[in-house]
């Protein structure tokens, strides 16, 4: 398969790239500030209409992995017409070109589309975001459907593991631990950590197999931040004594954050013959695998 891959220098869609190139696909790594190495490198401002269209129509994918978006919160809170133009108005243009070129558009999307009032959400659940980040990205869904003619949203919780330009939850928390520095955690919200090697296993199969619809693609395992927190602490033999407790209403976002955005992964069990979500304990021993293998490279 020829499968373009958009954010191909972030945590997951680098994880994606490396997964389709060893599965013997011909990957398009589409990248905007941070050229990458893996597969063939393709610079793509996914803002610019024209752009995007040119470069899909020239490349003719079977499929595109939608991974790049803007993901500060806060910072789509502050910022909305960039949030609006990279999270929502590009999924029109990727998808738009996507159904010219009959390519299957996967799009990643995000837990934070639910309002977090009740937690453990299915896909027929009605979303109802309560910052501008989950807003712009259930537009994106929404311009998705519109103008694909073949697609899968991928929803998925708090992506962690190895790889990318910056530190995600899980690794901010392991350099802070064995810094020897307290860290503050939330007790109080509840997420559906999921590891970047098991996602991408997840997106590849659904680009493989061209599924489509909404389908959760999250961990197994319903936790609170602090919870998390704590597990990987035992796991990675760090101290868990440096986590501090911490609510949400201590804190002073900019953006209001669900309280409970966990994902029902049935239908994904269900649907998906390759790869299962991980539970934390499976997915850590990956990661402390892919560790030993990060370090040395």
């Amino acid at each position: 398969m020829r499968i373009l891959v958009t954010g191909s220098s972030g945590l997951l869609g680098s994880k994606v790239v490396s997964l389709a190139l060893k599965r013997g696909h011909t990957v398009f790594s589409a990248y905007n500030e941070h050229p990458v190495e893996a597969g063939i490198a393709l610079k793509l401002d996914i803002t610019d209409a024209e752009g995007v269209k040119e470069a899909i129509r020239r490349i003719k994918p079977d499929a595109i992995i939608h991974t790049a978006a803007y993901t500060n919160v806060d910072g789509c809170e502050e910022n909305r017409d960039i949030a609006w133009r990279v999270n929502a108005e590009a999924c029109k243009h990727i998808a738009s070109i996507s159904a010219e070129v009959g390519a299957h558009l996967v799009y990643i999307s995000t837990d934070y589309v639910f309002d977090g009032e009740k937690g453990f959400y299915s896909e027929e659940d009605a979303p109802n975001p309560i910052n501008y980040y989950g807003y712009t990205k259930l537009m994106g869904e929404e311009f998705v459907k519109q103008y694909a003619k073949s697609w899968c949203v991928a929803r998925t919780s708090v992506i962690y593991g190895w790889g990318g330009l910056k530190l995600n939850f899980a690794t901010w928390l392991i350099q802070n631990l064995e810094r020897g520095s307290e860290v503050n955690v939330l007790v109080d919200q509840y997420v559906s950590p999921t590891l970047n090697t098991n996602l991408a296993q997840m997106l590849i199969e659904i680009a493989e197999r061209r599924l489509c619809g909404i389908l959760h693609t999250a961990g197994a395992s319903r936790v609170s931040r602090y919870e998390f927190s704590k597990m990987i602490a035992d796991f990675f033999n760090l101290n868990p004594n440096l986590i501090k407790p911490a609510k949400m209403s201590e804190l002073h976002w900019k953006a209001m954050r669900p309280k409970d955005s966990s994902l029902n992964i049935a239908k994904c069990l269900n649907t998906l013959a390759d790869t299962k979500p991980l539970t934390l304990q499976e997915a850590f021993k990956v990661m402390r695998l892919e560790r030993n293998q990060y370090m040395k490279a």
